[in-house]
Order: structure tokens, then C-alpha cells, then sequence
């Protein structure tokens, strides 16, 4: 699942606010999620195509 980082944190998995990544463990995606400190980033595929053209 792609994040965005919300706070700053250190651990297991980093990141610092506004960073962007991919995370694949769903032990630390559930933590990170409950704990307020990332969302999940959306991604629109037809957006994307549509610029693409």
C-alpha cells in the first residue's frame, strides 16, 4: 500500500513528514494507520492514462 507519512517517526519503518512510500507489512501498516501517523495515498489510474494522452 502506498502512505503518506502524516508525523515524523523512527522504528521498524521511518519516515518524515509528507514522505511518500510503499509498505507491504500489515503489522506495521495497521499500527501505523491506528496510531494516526500515516494515510493512505490514492491513486486514480484512469487520471493518470487520460494525461498520459
Amino acid at each position: 500500500m502506498k502512505i503518506k507519512a502524516l508525523v515524523s517517526f523512527a522504528g521498524a519503518f521511518s519516515m518524515h513528514k509528507g514522505e511518500i512510500k510503499e509498505c507491504n507489512d500489515k503489522d506495521i501498516l495497521n499500527d501505523l494507520l491506528s496510531c494516526g501517523y500515516v494515510e493512505e495515498v490514492k491513486t486514480n489510474k484512469k487520471k493518470v492514462e487520460a494525461n498520459e494522452n
